[in-house]
């Protein structure tokens, strides 16, 4: 429809901005979907953004999470998303965290396109979360909290 705003009726306007309310919180409801609700262990020190970051790459698991759908998954369709580098700032964080609570979860780095989990780290990141949860009253998904 090719219509210029000034030959709307006051109906349509209305109408359109409705419209545009429900897409937008559809749109939202997507993103919130795309939002991992795994909790993982207090041990590994993650901040929100990391675990998410490292949720989504599980979420993908065995397959690769790409540099773009990472950033829709930590940040949704932000009409101003962050730097692009952010990304390579959570990874080296992510890295160090898991190095640092001993997991041996290792994140790939595909060159120029994303990262993975290891295949034998998706299996250790299984048994840790299981065991946290085992070991704690915590639900994995962290929206019934």
């Amino acid at each position: 429809m090719n219509m210029h705003a000034h030959h709307l009726s006051r109906h349509q306007v209305i109408a359109l901005l409705e419209e545009r309310d429900t897409l937008r919180e559809q749109v939202r409801q997507l993103e919130e979907l795309l939002r991992p609700t795994i909790i993982l262990p207090a041990a590994w020190r993650l901040s929100r953004m990391e675990a998410d970051f490292l949720n989504a790459l599980r979420a993908a698991a065995p397959g690769m999470v790409h540099r773009e759908r990472m950033m829709i998954a930590l940040y949704g369709l932000s009409d101003e998303p962050p730097e692009p580098k952010i990304l390579d700032v959570y990874l080296c964080k992510v890295r160090r965290r898991l190095m640092e609570a001993q997991t041996r979860i290792q994140v790939e780095t595909i060159y120029g396109r994303g990262w993975r989990l290891h295949p034998e780290s998706v299996v250790r990141f299984d048994e840790a979360v299981a065991a946290y949860r085992g070991s704690s009253d915590l639900a994995f998904d962290r929206r019934a909290a």
